[in-house]
C-alpha cells in the first residue's frame, strides 16, 4: 500500500506515519487498499484545532473520511472508524445483493426457468 502524507502544523510526523500506518493496516484484512492519502493538520484559531482526513483507493468507488477533534489521536480516531464503517456496509451491500441473486436464481430454477 502507498501512502502519501500531508501535515500542516504539526511537529514530529515521524511518530505519527507509525500511528497511521497501524490503523490502515487493520483495514487492509477487510479490502484490499491500493493507495492511501492522509491529511492531519493543527489549526491554531479554529475549535477544534485538530482535523484528520483520508482517501483510500480500493476496489470500486474510493473511501473517504474527515473528522475534526480537541486531540489529534481522537480525530484520526474519528476518521478510522468511519473508513471501517464505510468498508463494512460495502461488505454487507455485497453480501446481500449476491445473495440476492441466489434466491433468485434457486426460484427460477423450480419454476423451470433457470438462466
Amino acid at each position: 500500500m502507498n501512502i502519501q502524507y500531508r501535515f500542516r502544523g504539526l511537529n514530529n510526523p515521524r511518530q505519527l506515519r507509525g500511528l497511521i500506518e497501524r490503523k490502515l493496516d487493520h483495514l487492509t484484512h477487510l479490502i484490499p487498499i491500493g493507495s492511501a492519502q492522509v491529511l492531519l493538520e493543527h489549526q491554531h484559531n479554529v475549535g477544534p484545532p485538530f482535523r484528520a482526513s483520508a482517501l483510500l483507493s480500493v476496489p470500486g468507488p474510493g473511501i473517504h473520511a474527515t473528522a475534526a477533534d480537541h486531540t489529534l489521536a481522537a480525530a484520526w480516531l474519528k476518521v478510522v472508524r468511519s473508513l471501517r464503517q464505510q468498508v463494512e456496509r460495502r461488505a454487507l451491500h455485497q453480501h446481500l445483493r449476491l445473495k440476492g441473486r441466489g434466491e433468485c436464481r434457486t426460484m427460477a430454477s423450480q419454476w423451470g426457468h433457470a438462466p
